[in-house]
């Protein structure tokens, strides 16, 4: 059960992350919600460079250089090919990155 709320907490942290992201990007924010929401918005880019050199180098192995966040790491394999990297990277680029993304050019 534990696991579960855990779960439902870094699903809950995340969303906002990614609310927050967008209505930054957009300009919609002003300084107040900028110092307001930074530490959220810290958590979980750390979250993202962590997965990027745990999780992911298991399963992709270790990432090009210069790719320090997932968000990185897709773009390169979404442009570069290297065979079923590149269908995953076009997947999370095109299907949960770029849908974030206020430009829709995520990646």
């Amino acid at each position: 059960m534990k696991e579960l709320a855990f779960v439902l907490v870094f699903y809950w942290g995340f969303a906002a992350a990614i609310s927050v992201y967008r209505l930054w990007l957009k300009g919609t924010l002003n300084t107040w919600n900028k110092v307001l929401y930074a530490p959220l918005l810290l958590l979980f880019g750390a979250v993202d460079v962590t997965l990027n050199y745990t999780v992911l180098i298991v399963t992709m192995g270790l990432p090009p250089a210069g790719c320090y966040t997932i968000s990185a790491r897709m773009d390169y394999y979404h442009h570069f090919p290297c065979g079923w990297k590149t269908t995953v990277a076009t997947f999370v680029c095109e299907r949960l990155l770029n849908t974030i993304d206020p430009s829709g050019n995520h990646c």
